[in-house]
This record gives structure tokens, sequence and C-alpha cells, in this order.
């Protein structure tokens, strides 16, 4: 299973409570927080992999935060913004969407971003907040390596709840031979994690990095440029 937390950048304190769970973890860094900088060197310090959690617009209006993305954008505007985002974040392997419901089921949209991707060779997760998400199907015409998020484990931020998505996350890589988990720094959701992932370790799940688990796809289209 491979385990990602999202919404990193505001608090050096949740990368080092994560650090003391001791397995893989991939962490998503929003850009442009006020302690980016400083988490992103510390992760590194750690050799840990770190993906750049890219802002993108969402359906109902929420603020999905500075230098975002947002449906509307021409497509050069939409490339000078994702290159900005990565170089706030210096280092990222990959990206994952950070809310973008609306801007996600774009498909022009995506290849305007997922071709920064490809001419970078950047790996996609699609953190699937929409079910009309065109970012993964995109991502694998493009040649982009890509996954898709299975679980979110705190989209109801109470311990029993977040639990039960653990244990769900658990149930589906057992059935599909792997899973991909999303969750954020949440007291609750820490707390859940350090009870809950010496278990299911003893149980002999072992746990991931996001880059172990992608599709590696030949491109069917020329990617765009940056």
């Amino acid at each position: 299973m491979a385990l990602v937390i999202d919404d990193l950048g505001r608090s050096m304190e949740e990368i080092e409570t994560l650090g003391r769970l001791g397995i893989p973890i991939t962490y998503a860094v929003l850009p442009f927080e006020s302690e980016t900088p400083e988490v992103v060197a510390a992760l590194h310090r750690r050799g840990e992999e770190v993906l750049c959690h890219l802002p993108m617009q969402p359906v109902h209006g929420q603020n999905p935060g500075p230098g975002a993305l947002l449906y509307g954008m021409g497509e050069e505007e939409l490339r000078k913004a994702t290159s900005a985002a990565l170089a706030a974040v210096p280092g990222a392997v990959g990206v994952n969407n950070h809310m973008g419901s609306r801007l996600s089921a774009d498909e022009p949209s995506m290849r305007a971003v997922l071709g920064v991707l490809a001419h970078r060779g950047l790996f996609f997760l699609d953190s699937r907040t929409s079910s009309q998400s065109v970012g993964y199907r995109v991502a694998s015409a493009l040649g982009v390596p890509a996954a898709e998020r299975q679980v979110f484990l705190d989209s109801d931020m109470r311990p029993e709840a977040v639990r039960e998505q653990f244990l769900l996350a658990l149930k589906t890589a057992g059935k599909r031979g792997s899973a991909i988990a999303i969750g954020h720094p949440h007291p609750s959701t820490l707390a859940v994690l350090m009870a809950e992932v010496p278990q299911a370790r003893a149980l002999g799940y072992r746990f991931v990095t996001v880059s172990k688990l992608l599709n590696r796809p030949r491109p069917q289209t020329a990617a765009g440029t940056p």
C-alpha cells in the first residue's frame, strides 16, 4: 500500500510526526505555503518521496489556495502556473492535484498541465476528487507515468471513521494487490496511523511509495511543450 499525505507545507511538526511511522510515505507539498521551502528541504535531507500538490479549481467554490490553476485559463497560462508551482517544490518527482474537481474534468486544461509533466519526466497521481476526472486517462495518452487514488482516509475526521477507511484501504490492497490511500496531517489521522500501521505491517502488508505503483504507458499522442 502507498500512503500519501497531502496539504503539507504549513508546519515542520507534521512531517516530523509522520517520519516516526517508520514506513515509506509519499509527501505532497503545497507550493506556496508559509513553510514550503523548509518542509521540502527537510524531506529531501531525509530522502523522502516528494510531490508537488498542485492547487486546482474545484466545483463548489472552495479556495484552492495561492497559485491555483483555474478553469478558463489559457493553455500557456496553465503551463506557466504549473511550472511556477514545480519551481516552488524543487526535486518533486511527481504531481498530484489539490482539490481540482472542476479543472481535472476538463481535457484541454489537463492536457496543458500534463504536457509540462511529460516534458520534465514527472509522474501524475490523480487524487480523484471528482469521478469525472480525466487526469489519469490524459496522462496515459501523453505517456506520463500515472496512478489513481483508491481511498481517502479522512474526509470524515472522526478517529473511528479514519480507522474504518484505513481498514478499507488494506482490504482494497488485499483484493487488487495494491492500493493508494490519501490522508491529511490532521491530529486524528496521525493518531490512527500511529496505532494501525504497526498492526498492518505485522499482518504482512508492505508499505511503498507511489512511484512503485505507477502505470507507465507509451505515449499515444505528442506531449505539449511546457
